[in-house]
């Protein structure tokens, strides 16, 4: 036998042990693919229910509803044109496009083959009669704002409309964000006081399926348009209690499975144990705001030194307490523009440095520049006695630091006076945060501050005439980079919120403020 033989052999080996190892790695991944199948399939313990919880309930009209608890369950029965994700960004939802013409005209495409929960067809009429249900007199809805300056209204055809707006609205799109009712479905009714507000139909994964007076029970919509969302549960039930300490009782005892928290000390109802706490920043946005027009104001040099002298985490630790948390921007809430880490934390020694190269002298625990000592009054509302508490530790830290400063006090109609007017040196004030990620407040012409920078304003009116995602990311980080140069306002912080949830609930639970559901239908319990 020469050596041929042997070769041959050897390659003979290879290709069995090759042909055995890929056997071997095929199985092994089948089985563990099959293991997979088999451990959700033997999860015998999932149940085909959530049980959710409303406090007072007044309507599950969602146009009508003054009650939080209906205005957060009616995402998943009801829905709008666009939506938001977990991060504030814009997706369509019942609308396929929203095209700005000009400043004052939008068209929107609408999604075609959507049926409501009744069976009937989805159409441009719908949205007419829901924006024209909005406006009318007698209903008092907590989305008349969203379509405020919206005057006129073209059907093009059963899928497009026009929009036409009295004055520019940036990022109008986001205001698309109100539920669509059934105009089929109301026809002939009052729309206030008809019983059908008692289960209305909506698009949405799940429909109302029965009322009685303590449980709606909704179940899943098989007539749902978006096949990418099958939920995993079949029902939904939700309890209708008197007060919130009822739905806290009930969460205790293991009835409810997740519930939005509108106290900070949940632990002294419900205890400790049991449950998963997620807390999240929400929409009350307190600053400080400068008048840049103002004498030694004018100098960012000085906005920044005053701003490296608050310690914003020991404030709303010392004056505010849980519920509140350190914030440098409106749109450090989550939003998707939010690209670049605005903190500014507390140094005394930076801020000496910059006063020092600024010109500024520090003599008998005071700056002094040209004869002129560092000084300000910070206005505040008197009646906001937690603003109060704030504006005074303010000043203590800045007084410490050398600067005098004097917290100014003044009763609510002299404070909305001088907050129009822009008459004062800073100015402590605050926000609820738009689900926009405009910043024509801050930076827009007429703003609070009376600051100007040509760069940015051109900036802004770029980023509201694109949906350009790359320009967006570029001009808001170079309007972040001048915000942090010239310091026209200083953030404080924020309110937070909070949900609890059962340990027995899985899937990915990420609530914001505008949406506590945001992925259920990867929901289940067990």
């Amino acid at each position: 036998m020469g050596r041929s033989f042997f070769k041959y052999i050897f390659v003979i080996v290879v290709l069995v042990l090759v042909i055995y190892t890929t056997y071997k790695i095929i199985k092994d991944d089948s089985l563990k693919e099959n293991e997979a199948v088999d451990q959700t399939s033997k999860v015998s313990t999932i149940q085909k229910d959530l049980r959710l919880a409303i406090a007072e309930m007044d309507t599950m009209n969602p146009i009508l509803s003054k009650n939080r608890n209906v205005q957060e369950i009616s995402k998943i029965i009801f829905e709008p044109l666009v939506t938001l994700n977990e991060n504030y960004k814009l997706e369509y939802c019942l609308a396929t496009e929203v095209v700005k013409q000009d400043d004052l005209n939008y068209l929107i495409k609408l999604r075609q083959g959507v049926l409501w929960q009744d069976g009937t067809s989805f159409k441009a009429s719908d949205v007419q009669f829901t924006i024209d249900t909005i406006k009318s007199e007698g209903v008092s809805s907590i989305y008349a704002d969203n379509i405020r300056c919206v005057i006129g209204l073209e059907r093009l055809d059963d899928y497009t409309l026009r929009i036409t707006l009295s004055e520019p609205v940036p990022f109008f799109e986001y205001n698309l964000t109100f539920p669509i009712l059934s105009e089929t479905y109301f026809a002939g009714e009052d729309f206030v006081t008809t019983e059908k507000n008692l289960s209305p139909v909506g698009t949405g994964m799940f429909k109302i399926e029965n009322v009685d007076t303590n449980i709606i029970k909704l179940s899943k919509n098989t007539k749902y348009w978006d096949n990418t969302k099958n939920p995993m549960v079949e029902e939904v039930i939700i309890n209708l209690y008197s007060s919130m300490g009822e739905i806290y009782n009930a969460f205790k005892s293991g009835e409810l499975d997740i519930v939005i928290v509108k106290i900070n000390n949940v632990e002294d109802y419900i205890g400790t144990l049991g449950y998963n706490k997620i807390e999240y920043k929400a929409r009350e946005y307190d600053f400080l705001a400068f008048n840049t027009m103002s004498g030694i104001y004018t100098d960012p040099a000085v906005r920044k030194a005053i701003s490296l002298c608050i310690d914003k985490d020991g404030i709303v630790a010392s004056f505010l307490g849980s519920g509140y948390v350190s914030s440098n921007f409106s749109l450090d809430m989550g939003n998707w523009l939010y690209t670049r880490d605005l903190t500014v934390t507390q140094n005394t020694e930076e801020a000496k440095r910059i006063l020092e190269e600024a010109g500024w002298t520090y003599k008998n625990n005071s700056w002094i520049k040209d004869g002129q000592r560092l000084s300000l009054n910070l206005t505040v509302n008197s009646n906001n006695e937690a603003r109060v508490r704030v504006a005074q530790a303010i000043c203590d830290g800045w007084n410490n630091f050398g600067i005098k400063a004097s917290v100014l006090q003044m009763d609510a109609g002299r404070y909305v006076d001088s907050l129009n007017s822009r008459n004062f040196d800073c100015i402590l004030t605050g926000i609820e945060a738009s689900f926009t990620p405009s910043l024509h407040t801050f930076f827009g012409e007429g703003n609070l501050a009376n600051y100007t920078n040509q760069e940015v304003l051109e900036l802004i009116k770029k980023t509201e005439n694109t949906t350009d995602e790359n320009i967006m990311y570029d001009s808001y980080r170079t309007i972040y980079d001048r915000y942090l140069e010239e310091v026209p306002y200083i953030g404080l912080y924020r309110n937070t919120d909070i949900v609890i949830y059962n340990q027995g609930l899985v899937g990915n639970i990420s609530p914001n403020t505008f949406n506590l559901y945001h992925n259920i239908e990867k929901w289940y319990r067990q």
